[in-house]
This record gives C-alpha cells, structure tokens and sequence, in this order.
C-alpha cells in the first residue's frame, strides 16, 4: 500500500536517525521500498549480476555490515551505468538500508542466508550448472542451511538449472573463459576422492559441455581452495595469472600450458596483503578476483598503491571495458568482487529482470 506524503517524510526522519546510531541493536526502519519492475530486458551479451546483501540481523556481519552495503550500493550503480544489469537481493529488514543509494528497480526481497553468492549459485552464466555446496572450511548444517536458502528462493520464482549435481564444487573454484574453458584447483579432488585427475577432468567435460580443463594446485593456507583468488580470462586465449609461491607456480604454468595449448599466459605481481578474519585470508590487493562479462571486466581495487599500475597492465590485455570498483570495504574478509557475485544469462536472466 502506498504510503502518504507526510508517512514518507516522517519514515525518512527515522531512517536518518536510525542509520546514524549503531547498529548493535539491529532495528531496521520502517519504510516502503517496494521495487519497481526494471523494464530493462538482458540482450544476448548482456549479463545480469546478482549481489546476495547481508541481513541487517545477521550477527555474523554486524562489524561490517555498513561497509559492504555502501560497497554493492557502488558497484550497482557503475553497472546500472552500462550495457550490463545487476540486481541485490535483501531480506524485508535489509531493503531500506538501500534506500536513495541505488535505483528501486536493482533491488528484489529474498531471504538468502550469505552474501558469498558465487559459491553456491549455479555456475557458468550461459549455462546455469548447480554444483553441491558443501565445502570443508564450513560445517554442513550451515552450508545446508544457506544452500536451502538459495534453492527455495531460487525455484519460487520460476529460474531453473540446465543440470544439477551431487558432485562437491564451489562456484569460487570455476574460473571459466564464458564458454569451453575452465579452471579449477585441486581443492575438487579432494572434495570428491573417486576420481582420479583424468577421470576428474573427463566428468567435468562432460557435465558442463567443456572442450579443455585445467586443474591446478590450490594456494597453500587458502581456506577455501578458490582458483578466482588466483586467475582470471581477460579473453577467451589469455588468462592473468598473479605469482604464486613454489611450487605451486610452476605446476600450474605447466598445467595450464598442457590443458590449453595456444593459451597465453600472462603472470602479475603478488601484493597479497597477510591478514585473516574469522578464520579467512584476506582477498585485499588480489587484483584477478574480478568478474568478467562479454564486454567488461569489473575490476577490484583497493587504495593501494598498486590499483593504477594493475588497471593498466589488464587494460592492456583486453579488449573490454575494464570498470574499477572499490573493494578496500570487503576484501578484508576473504573475498572480493567476484566471489560476492553471480553471474546469469538467458531465460534465467530475463526472469530476473522481471522480479
């Protein structure tokens, strides 16, 4: 129901009042953001972007909760500003924190229970391939319950997979080329120990219709064993990959030399920052954490002093649209741009847009 003049004016008193206290008390204002419907329909290039925002009664994000509102309100508005379309996905008591620093139509009510929405959606845009979502650095109660979360709001609202699978893989570890390449770590045989490393490769070939499959060894003290916190395409044939310690960074050049042959390989500097929250590595200044469309690379950066020379260097390497977003808010926590997204193509995204 539409509220009158004077309800909005006094509902926007108590928000600015409410925002400016802090948040240990997890009240949330009380104000009528009902999203408007986005006319936008997503053309054959076009990407829908999906940020996952935290509930304003979530504990777990309380410390942060202000900075990785303003970071998805950013990032929504550099993608609302181009050929690419986004939408946030908030809980009731979330959606008016958003209030006036993005477009009503980004935003869409859902009760998703984590805000690392790469790791548990469906992987690859154009083909929408749901992996288990179990992973190890996390007890399977709280995965169930997120994954749960996911599928019920997933499946309400009419989106569907084109396959499903028991088979354990975070979508932070697929790091594809947007069609018949894609990158894992070996965090995926240890997920799933019957397969040997052909036989690993083969299956996913197969399920995910890919013609080549890198398998490379993950980041030692990497929690979460994501290949997106190591490599990147900035093309179909090139990838940037950041130095890595030895060996593992000449087992995965040779990896990648033998799963892609023609693939040029392009090697960046490592300015990994060495700090942990809640058990997680910083993603803080790891530059190839970014999320690559048909036609832009929204790239993290992070005040440092090595944003410039590495907006350059991918510059230099591509021929999209590279679109700097300021992470310094939420890579501290152990993910960044990329793994804070989820990328949608097609039928899916059509109904998204439609929400």
């Amino acid at each position: 129901m539409k509220q009158s003049k004077m309800q909005v004016m006094i509902a926007l008193l108590i928000l600015s009042l409410l925002t400016a206290c802090q948040k240990e008390t997890l009240i949330h204002p009380e104000m009528d953001i009902t999203p408007v419907t986005n006319e936008k329909k997503a053309g054959n290039d076009q990407s829908v972007i999906v940020l996952s925002a935290p509930s304003v009664l979530n504990n777990y994000y309380a410390s942060a909760f202000d900075q990785i509102i303003d970071y998805m309100a950013d990032f929504a508005n550099k993608v609302d500003q181009g050929n690419d379309e986004i939408i946030i996905l908030a809980d009731a008591e979330t959606l008016p924190y958003f209030q006036g620093k993005v477009p009503n139509y980004v935003l869409v009510e859902a009760n998703i229970e984590d805000i690392w929405i790469r790791d548990f959606a469906p992987v690859m845009p154009s083909k929408q391939i749901k992996f288990n979502y179990l992973p190890d650095f996390q007890d399977a109660y709280t995965s169930n319950l997120i994954d749960n979360s996911f599928e019920d709001w997933f499946y309400n609202n009419g989106l569907s997979y084109s396959k499903k699978t028991n088979l354990i893989l975070d979508g932070g570890n697929v790091v594809d080329n947007g069609s018949n390449r894609v990158i894992v770590t070996d965090r995926f045989l240890w997920d799933n120990p019957q397969f040997t490393m052909n036989q690993a490769k083969n299956k996913l070939k197969q399920l995910m219709g890919l013609s080549q499959v890198a398998i490379i060894p993950e980041v030692p003290g990497d929690a979460t064993g994501h290949a997106d916190g190591m490599i990147m395409w900035v093309s179909d044939n090139k990838v940037l990959l950041h130095q890595l310690p030895q060996p593992q960074h000449n087992q995965t050049i040779n990896e990648l030399e033998q799963a892609f042959p023609g693939v040029e390989i392009v090697v960046v500097d490592d300015y990994y920052e060495d700090d942990t929250w809640q058990g997680f590595t910083s993603a803080c200044n790891i530059f190839v954490n970014s999320l690559v469309t048909d036609n832009y690379i929204y790239m993290p950066i992070f005040d440092s002093p090595y944003d410039n020379q590495m907006l350059q260097i991918v510059r230099s390497h591509t021929d999209k649209q590279v679109v700097p977003i300021a992470a310094e808010g939420v890579c501290f926590m152990g993910g960044s741009l990329r793994c804070l997204s989820w990328q949608v193509k097609g039928a899916n995204a059509q109904l998204l847009l439609e929400e």
